[in-house]
Order: C-alpha cells, then structure tokens, then sequence
C-alpha cells in the first residue's frame, strides 16, 4: 500500500470496494479485479476515516472511503481489510502488518498469518507450524500448534493438534485438551458445537461435555435457547440440556430470529416417473413447533428489521411477522432489508435478457433506481457496493458515492 507513488483516483467520489455478490442462499464473500483512472496528487489520509482495500493493475492498496483517493498505494499481492488499527498484507510471497500510513509495522516474513485480536495476539505459521504474535511481530505463544485460529471475546483460541482439536488461553496453556474431531470457535454463546466419531454434540467453556455427541448436524443456540439439530435427515430443535423440544420432522430449516419466528420447510416428497422431488412449501413457526405463518412459499429467509423475503411463483416480495405482504412478490431478484431500510430488487430485462437491479425501501418505492448490473446489501454498512459494464463502484442511500472503476474489493472495514 505505500510506494509512495502519488497515485490517485481521477475523481474523488471514486473508491470502491467490492466483493461479489453474496448468492441468496450462501453468503459468500467474492472479490474482483480493477481498472481506475489516475492522476498525480494525492490527498493527505484522516486516520479517522475507514480504508478500503482494492486491487488495480494486479497489486492491492487502499483507498479513503470518503474520497476514494489511495491512501496507501497499490503494491501488495494481497491485502487484508484493518483490524485493530493493523492490516495483513502479502509481499513477496510472505505475510506482515502495515499500519494505516502504509508504514510496515511487521516485515513480511509468515508462510501465513490472521488477523490480531483484542487480546493484541495473531495466529502466524512459521516453518510449517503455527503460533502466535503480538503487534510487534514476537512470538509470544511459540510454534507448535498444525492449525491455529483467531482468539475469541472470551479469550479461547481454537487450535489443532495431530487432527485433534482443543483451547488455549492467551499464555498458550490449554484450557481444553485437543481431543474433538472438529470444533467450532466461541462466537457469545455458552455453549459450542463439536464434532466426535462423526456425530455433533456441544460443550461449554471449560470443555465439559454438555450434549452428547449424536446428531448428524447441529447449529448454533439462538436467543430463545434453542439449536436446530439433524436426525436422521430431518430439522428439529432442542434446549440447551439436548431435550428436543420441536421434534425432526422438516426437510429445511432456520434458526429462531429475535421475533421469535423460525423459517421451516415441510418434508413431502412428489414421485414422478423415475425420480422423487421435494415439494414442501415454507413456512414459519413458533417456539412450540407451531405454524404461526402457514406453509405457502416456494423459499423463504430469516426475517430481517422486521420483514422477511419469501419467493412465490418465482418472483419475490416481503411479508410481515403475522404472514401479510408488505410488498407483492414481483422481483426476480431481492436482498434482506439492511439496517438503513433498503433492500436491493432486480429483474431481467424481457428485450436484452440483462439483470437490472436498484434500492428498495420497505413500502417498496424505489429510492435508487434500476440501472446496475448487480447489486449487494447494505447490511450494517452505510455503503455497498454495485456493478456495471464489468466495474464496481460504490453507493450510499442516496447514490453512487465512487464510480464503477475497480476489479477487486475487499467489503470488510475496520470501524
């Protein structure tokens, strides 16, 4: 990001960021490659204001958010979004840590390194094994570790150890012995998922066994206190002593949201001449397993600030928490409701058979109109990103902020 070369955007209003576009069902992070417009002159950089890394002419950089400038200059081979005031960067084949001034605050030197935590420590692999670093570069937990992952909030680090996997505290020392099969990382919940003899089950924070291993898949306790677990092919949920309490009867489901609605897809079966295709409609239940919204979609989401997306008839709208639509299903193309209150819709255009998509809010008027070749949420961002003629640009609600000009962008900001 900083060979001082005194490049910059031709227009200020020109950053971008992009990833592609998450598909509907899997949120998938997707980057591309960029082409800008340069002049000679750059800005001095408000340490203040959140960069963005992109990629132009093959190397990554970053770009001021709110003039789209470079504040650090493209010249990496990759460069990871700042986190804690750090940004991982590859150089050389070889990882090290820059600052927002584009200053290296650690060479490049790691075969593979992650993110620093708020503990200050990075996992970092070093001659094939991994330990971890603090922000001047020293190994403060030594290498040792086959695999190693970032520090949770509760400050267990997840790692691995001839296949097995355990926890470690800030010292290095375990606080769970590396026994599972697979684990998760602590995300807030008091009780995480781990995998044994290919079956799911849960433990808490010192390791103790709470809910045995014996579902084919398990998820994540929601706010209710309930998980959706798998057995024998079917979606139920249990509490958190393992007691199912909505018994395996649903071919798809999703977690419970904050109104207390859980997204389920029935399990009916259509046998045709030689094959067998699913048929259930999506509903949405209560915490007993009660329809409070009938089975009638042909697919359905989680509900988000207050609306849920559901697809009939190949064309998607809104409903409410009570089953009423709030917007008609019309779009061959929509997005969840983002915390500003947009949405992006698209629909293929019936002449050049092209996608055009825009920004919704929640009666369904347009607040930015059709004219991108795709679109991606806002999500809890105040900016997104759009495409057209192959190049990302950047809106806010009110519109294009940065023109379409990059190839590359990485979504993720440090706040």
């Amino acid at each position: 990001m900083f060979l001082t070369l005194l490049l910059c955007l031709v227009n200020k209003a020109d950053i971008s960021n992009m990833l592609k576009k998450f598909a509907m069902r899997t949120k998938l992070l997707i980057s591309i490659v960029v082409v800008v417009t340069l002049f000679v002159g750059c800005e001095k950089h408000n340490a203040k204001v959140p960069l963005i890394a992109v990629q132009f002419g093959g190397k990554w950089g970053y770009i001021d958010k709110t003039t789209g400038a470079y504040a650090v200059n493209p010249q990496f081979e990759y460069a990871d979004p700042f986190f804690n005031g750090l940004a991982r960067v590859l150089l050389n084949d070889k990882y090290g840590y820059i600052d927002k001034t584009g200053k290296f605050v650690i060479n490049p030197q790691f075969e593979i390194a992650g993110d620093f935590a708020n503990n200050g420590l990075a996992d970092a692999k070093l001659n094939d094994k991994y330990g971890y670093i603090d922000n001047t570069g020293k190994f403060i937990i030594n290498m040792q570790f086959d695999e190693a992952y970032k520090f949770a909030d509760n400050g267990l680090a997840r790692v691995e150890l001839n296949g097995k996997y355990g926890f470690i505290d800030r010292t290095g020392k375990y606080i769970i012995n590396p026994q599972f099969d697979f684990a998760y990382d602590f995300t807030g919940n008091d009780l995480l998922r781990i995998k044994q003899n290919d079956k799911w089950g849960y433990i808490d924070e010192t390791g103790k066994v709470v809910i045995n291993p014996q579902f084919e898949v398990a998820k994540d306790f929601t706010k209710n206190g309930l998980a959706r677990v798998k057995i024998n092919g079917k979606w139920g949920y249990i509490d958190k002593t393992g007691k199912l309490v909505i018994n395996p009867q649903f071919y798809d489901s999703y977690g419970f949201d904050d109104n207390g609605l859980a997204a389920v897809r029935e399990d009916k079966m259509q046998k045709l001449k030689y094959i067998e295709i699913q048929t259930g409609k999506w509903g949405y239940i209560d915490n007993t397993g009660k329809y409070v919204i009938n089975p009638q979609f042909d697919d359905a989401y989680r509900f988000n600030n207050g609306l849920a997306l559901v697809m009939v008839d190949e064309k998607w709208g809104y409903i409410d928490k009570t089953g009423t639509y709030v917007i008609n299903p019309q779009f061959d193309y929509a997005g969840n409701f983002a915390d500003n209150g947009l949405a992006y819709v698209g629909y293929r255009d019936a002449k050049s058979g092209k996608s055009i998509y825009g920004y919704i809010d929640k009666t369904g008027k347009y607040v930015i109109n059709p004219q991108f070749d795709d679109a991606y949420g806002f999500d809890n961002r105040d900016w997104t990103i759009i495409w057209q003629n192959g190049k990302i640009g950047i809106i806010d609600k009110t519109g294009i902020i940065v023109n379409p000009q990059f190839d590359r962008i990485d979504m993720w900001l440090d706040w």
